[in-house]
C-alpha cells in the first residue's frame, strides 16, 4: 500500500515539477507590468490614460478577495438577469455604466454589437492561474482514480486481487476532493451582488 501511495505521489508532483521546468526560463521572466498587461487575451486594447475597463471585485467563500480586470479585446463570460443565454464574447468597448460586445452573425457574415448595462449582469464566469493549484485540478482526481484502480487490480493488504478496502477509498477520495477544491479555486461562477461587485475604472 505504501509503495502504491508513493507511485501516485510521484506521478502527481512529478508532472507538476516537469510542467514548471518546461515553462520557466529565468532569462525570459516578465516584469510585473508585463504580467499585468498579459492578463487575458493578447488582443486587448490598452490606451494611455483614460482607458475605461471593467473590474470585478470578488470576495467568494473559497479563495478570498481577488480583482479581475477586463479590457476591450478581452473575452468575457456572463449571464444576464431574467435570461438563460450564456454569453462568451469579446469586449468591444467600455463606457461609464455599460460595455459593448461583438457578436458574430454567421447568417450575414458580420459582427453585430450589443450594449450590456452593468446592472443587467447577473453572473460572471472567471478563471485565474494559481501556480501548482491550477495544474493540480485535473491531476488529483485522475491520481485518485488510479490509486483506487491500482489497489483493486493488484494485491493489496488482504493479498487478494479485485478487492479494495476502506483506506483506499479514503485516500483516493481525498485526492478527488482536493482536485475539486483546486478546480473551484481556479474556475468560479460569481453572482453579481454585494460581495461580488462589477464596476468601471480608468487607467491613469
Amino acid at each position: 500500500m505504501r509503495k502504491l501511495l508513493l507511485i501516485v505521489f510521484l506521478f502527481v508532483f512529478g508532472n507538476l515539477t516537469a510542467w514548471s521546468q518546461d515553462h520557466y526560463d529565468p532569462r525570459k521572466a516578465p516584469t510585473s507590468e508585463e504580467l499585468f498587461l498579459k492578463q487575458g487575451n493578447t488582443s486587448r486594447a490598452i490606451a494611455s490614460p483614460g482607458q475605461k475597463y471593467l473590474v470585478l471585485d470578488a470576495s467568494p467563500a473559497i479563495g478570498g478577495f481577488h480583482r479581475y480586470r477586463f479590457f476591450p479585446g478581452d473575452n468575457i463570460k456572463f449571464r444576464m438577469r431574467n435570461e438563460t443565454i450564456k454569453f462568451n464574447e469579446t469586449i468591444s468597448s467600455v463606457s461609464d455604466s455599460s460595455f459593448t460586445i461583438g457578436i458574430l452573425n454567421e447568417a450575414v457574415n458580420r459582427v453585430d454589437y450589443q450594449e450590456i448595462l452593468l446592472k443587467d449582469v447577473r453572473l460572471m464566469k472567471v478563471s485565474r492561474n494559481i501556480p501548482f493549484i491550477s495544474q493540480a485540478a485535473p491531476l488529483l482526481p485522475l491520481a485518485g482514480l488510479i490509486f483506487i484502480g491500482a489497489d483493486f487490480f493488484n494485491k493489496g493488504m488482504d493479498n487478494k486481487r479485485f478487492t479494495t478496502d476502506a483506506s483506499s477509498f479514503i485516500i483516493g477520495g481525498s485526492m478527488m476532493v482536493a482536485g475539486y477544491v483546486c478546480y473551484r479555486l481556479t474556475f468560479s461562477s460569481l453572482k453579481i451582488n454585494n460581495r461580488n461587485k462589477l464596476k468601471v475604472l480608468e487607467t491613469y
